[in-house]
């Protein structure tokens, strides 16, 4: 029936009984013999009792103390699946039901007992914990491959989201380099006949001051020259290549230089501004002037977010393997990380950005501000600035509650 002995407990008062069935047993189990673990009596051993270490157990009904069902369903509530049978008297057809609910595996009655229905009962019952081992197991299968499968879709899901960020940024690069190559040599040759039409201008200014209504035409003409030069000198910055100059300085004292020009109108204007500096000192290597013109744009385009009102929180910290891991295992594992990272982020309260804007605002000329207002090419420039950093810009924005904008400067020696 096996290659080792069964183990097998019984627990019969009755001692010819109990020679019977052991008789029995070892009759029709053959080699190897089985290992017969007999008790009388259990109530007062119960406790002590491990049924963990038997392959098969057989009970009598009635015990004395406690009955066969009663010692059964203290087996089961143990966690103990081992095969049990069930000895039970003449027409105790009631109790073989209230057995086999209770958890037996099968059940015999002891007036037609025999070497054959002993051993055919045995076989049942290992077949049916072999079967049941096997359905476990599979189950444990079924439960790893859905686990594993779990796991690998969320790890596509992470891949495709790292590879959707990464063509982003690399479509983002590319248009702003065909942009940066573009104006470089245009912005000059534009420069020069509005230089021309800017003197021309001044000069008419001087010569015809007495004449007020052509005179505002020509501060009118002046405040379109220097539109156009804004946007010009504008782009003459995003387009410039390997011209900053990185020198080591603190993030929050570059922060509050920016904050200290701005703040006071944006308290007229109802903006609460809170600070959530790192306490340390924030030394990084970057080109002051880039970042504080990128610090200066964001401020801006919070302050104008938020025209009723609102709250503008300003945050640095420094992210460290250590302190925050999920960030570095969502980068890309191909690309070297730093040590450590700057993290500067701008929340404010204002309207937010519609979903179907996000993938825009860093294209040049887009905005949403009225076309006075802007020339849509801060963020653009200030991409372009942390990109030369080799840092990120990233925006998260959701419509009616706010904007965040979260930049990530590595700092390196």
């Amino acid at each position: 029936m096996t290659s080792k002995p069964l183990k097998i407990l019984i627990i019969e008062d009755d001692e010819d009984d109990a020679f019977y069935i052991k008789d029995l047993l070892k009759e029709g189990l053959g080699k190897p013999a089985p290992i017969i673990d007999h008790h009388s009596s259990i109530g007062s051993r119960l406790k002590t009792l491990n049924p963990f270490q038997y392959d098969l157990a057989m009970f009598d009904y009635r015990l004395g103390e406690i009955n066969g069902i009663e010692l059964l369903r203290s087996f089961r509530e143990q966690g103990c699946d081992i095969p049990i049978i069930l000895f039970t008297g003449q027409g105790d057809q009631e109790v073989a039901v209230e057995a086999m609910k209770a958890g037996a595996t099968d059940y015999l009655t002891k007036g037609k007992l025999s070497t054959e229905s002993v051993t055919q009962s045995i076989r049942y019952a290992l077949k049916l914990r072999n079967e049941a081992a096997l359905r476990k197991q599979t189950e444990e299968k079924l439960k790893k491959s859905h686990v594993d499968l779990t796991l690998a879709h969320r790890e596509l899901q992470a891949s495709m989201k790292k590879l959707k960020t990464a063509q982003n940024q690399i479509l983002r690069s590319e248009k702003l380099a065909g942009i940066g190559r573009m104006v470089a040599g245009v912005c000059h040759e534009i420069l020069n006949p509005l230089n021309i039409i800017s003197g021309h201008s001044q000069s008419l200014l001087i010569d015809k001051s007495t004449d007020l209504e052509l005179c505002q035409d020509l501060e009118s003409i002046m405040e379109e020259i220097q539109r156009i030069s804004k946007i010009i000198s504008s782009l003459l910055k995003f387009s410039r290549k390997g011209n900053m100059e990185f020198k080591k300085a603190d993030i929050n004292i570059e922060l509050e230089s920016v904050l200290s020009l701005i703040e006071k109108e944006m308290q007229l204007k109802g903006i609460e501004t809170i600070r959530k500096f790192d306490p340390n000192n924030l030394s990084v290597y970057i080109d002051t002037d880039g970042i504080r013109q990128v610090f200066l744009n964001l401020i801006n385009n919070a302050k104008f977010a938020m025209n009723g009102g609102g709250t503008l929180t300003v945050s640095t910290e420094v992210l460290t393997p250590e302190t925050n891991w999920s960030y570095y295992q969502e980068k890309d594992s191909t690309a070297p990380s730093p040590e450590k990272v700057m993290r500067v982020k701008f929340a404010d309260t204002g309207t937010g950005i519609r979903k179907e804007d996000i993938e825009k605002i860093f294209e040049p000329f887009f905005t949403t501000k009225p076309e006075e207002k802007g020339t849509g090419l801060g963020l653009s420039v200030s991409y372009a600035i942390i990109e030369k950093h080799g840092g990120s810009l990233e925006v998260e924005s959701e419509l009616d509650v706010g904007t965040t904008i979260i930049i990530d400067l590595p700092i390196r020696e």
